[in-house]
Formats: C-alpha cells, sequence, structure tokens
C-alpha cells in the first residue's frame, strides 16, 4: 500500500472532476461525462490500492470492488456497495463518450448523444465517489 501512489490517483481524480465541471459549463456534455467517469475511475483505484488490491485495467473497478467487498472490515462494505452502484452507470461512459453512437439507423458523435441532463449525473456521481474513496482510504489508514 504506497501512501504517494494512493495519493496520485486523488490528486489526478480532482483534477479530473474539476476538468468535468469546466467542460460541463462550456456545455461540452460528452468531454464532461468522460472526465467525471476517469474521475471516478482514478479515485476507485486509489482506494483499491490503499485495499491492497489491483485496480482494473479494463474501467471496471466496480467488478473488483464486488469481489473484495466480502472481504474488507465491515465499516467499509456499505461505502464499497454505494461505490460499485455509482460505477456501474458512470464506468462505460469511458467508452461511450469517445466513439460514435448509434441509436436505430442513426450514428451520433457523441456531442449529439450527450445531454446536459446525462454529464449532470455523471458529475454529481463523481462527486461522490471521490468523496466516498477518500472516506473509505480514511477508514482503512484507521485500520493499518
Amino acid at each position: 500500500m504506497d501512501s504517494k501512489e494512493v495519493d496520485v490517483y486523488i490528486e489526478t481524480a480532482r483534477g479530473q472532476l474539476e476538468d468535468a465541471r469546466l467542460a460541463f459549463r462550456e456545455g461540452r456534455y460528452a468531454l464532461s461525462s468522460f472526465l467525471s467517469a476517469l474521475s471516478a475511475e482514478n479515485a476507485t483505484s486509489a482506494l483499491l490500492i490503499k485495499l491492497g488490491a489491483q485496480p482494473s485495467r479494463k474501467h471496471k473497478n466496480s467488478l473488483v470492488l464486488y469481489r473484495i467487498t466480502p472481504s474488507v472490515a465491515q465499516e467499509l462494505q456499505p461505502i464499497l456497495t454505494e461505490l460499485i452502484d455509482s460505477l456501474r452507470f458512470l464506468e462505460p461512459h469511458i467508452t461511450m463518450s469517445r466513439y460514435p453512437i448509434r441509436r436505430g439507423p442513426e450514428l451520433l458523435p457523441p456531442d449529439r448523444f450527450y445531454t446536459k441532463e446525462i454529464a449532470e449525473r455523471c458529475l454529481s456521481l463523481a462527486e461522490y465517489v471521490l468523496e466516498g474513496c477518500i472516506r473509505g482510504i480514511s477508514l482503512a489508514s484507521g485500520r493499518e
């Protein structure tokens, strides 16, 4: 559990969340959603590292969290469960926001698919994930 590595992942997540907010204010909803999802991924990577687990290399930290939840301290389990739910919504946006999206017969660029509402939800969940990860890291630190 390298605490410097954990700190760098958290700092990265914070920066990406701030960039997501900037993109949102500029009406760049696909970019905001992408950055929000990346922020959540980096925050959960920090938590996973703190817990001694290896983050996913395939944008699926929710699966890693799900697998380790039964083996972590009981007070961490509800936090991990809530994070998993948020990540299940966010993780698909890491790829969806970068490539054309098929809607029926039409192929849309991400900027035409992503709405203010989707980006707002991504931002809100990413903020929640970052806070939850920081809380989880703090709890895990108290147990060392």
